[in-house]
C-alpha cells in the first residue's frame, strides 16, 4: 500500500486545489453543472441548424440554383417544341408517345393529383383540349 507523504511533488498542488474548494463532491457537482450547460447549448445550436432549411437554402445559394434550373427547363421545352414542330406524320406520333411515357415516368403522384384537382375546378372544353394536344402545346 502506498502512502502519500507531504513531500510528494503532486501532493502540494492537489492540496491547494482541495483547500480552494471545500469538498470533492462540490467540485464534482460544479463540473457536472458546467458539462450539462455546455451540452445543452450544443444540442440547441445543432437542432437550430438542422431544422431551419431556409438558412441552408440561403447559405448554399439555393435561389440562384433554382433560377438556373428554371432557365434550363425553359430552354429544353423550347427545343422539344421546335423538334415537334419540324416533325410530321408517323414520326410525330411515335415521338409524342415516347414523350408521354417519359412524362409519366418522371411525374410525382402528388403533383398529378394537384393537376387533376385543377382540371376539375376549371371548365374544360373537349374540343379545345384536343386542339391543344394536337398542337403539342403544354397545358399549364
Amino acid at each position: 500500500m502506498d502512502v502519500i507523504a507531504e513531500g510528494d511533488p503532486g501532493f502540494k498542488r492537489t492540496k491547494g486545489l482541495m483547500n480552494r474548494n471545500a469538498t470533492l463532491s462540490q467540485v464534482l457537482r460544479e463540473a457536472k453543472e458546467k458539462e450539462e450547460i455546455r451540452t445543452s447549448n450544443e444540442v440547441t445550436v445543432e437542432t437550430d441548424k438542422k431544422t431551419h432549411y431556409g438558412l441552408l437554402f440561403d447559405e448554399f445559394q439555393g435561389l440562384s440554383h433554382l433560377e438556373a434550373l428554371e432557365m434550363l427547363s425553359r430552354e429544353s421545352e423550347i427545343k422539344v417544341k421546335s423538334i415537334l414542330n419540324s416533325l410530321s406524320g408517323e414520326e410525330l406520333e411515335t415521338l409524342k408517345v415516347e414523350l408521354e411515357q417519359l412524362k409519366e415516368a418522371f411525374s410525382l403522384a402528388e403533383f398529378c393529383e394537384e393537376e387533376e384537382e385543377e382540371k376539375k375546378g376549371k371548365k374544360y372544353h373537349p374540343r379545345m383540349d384536343q386542339e391543344v394536344s394536337d398542337q403539342a402545346i403544354s397545358r399549364e
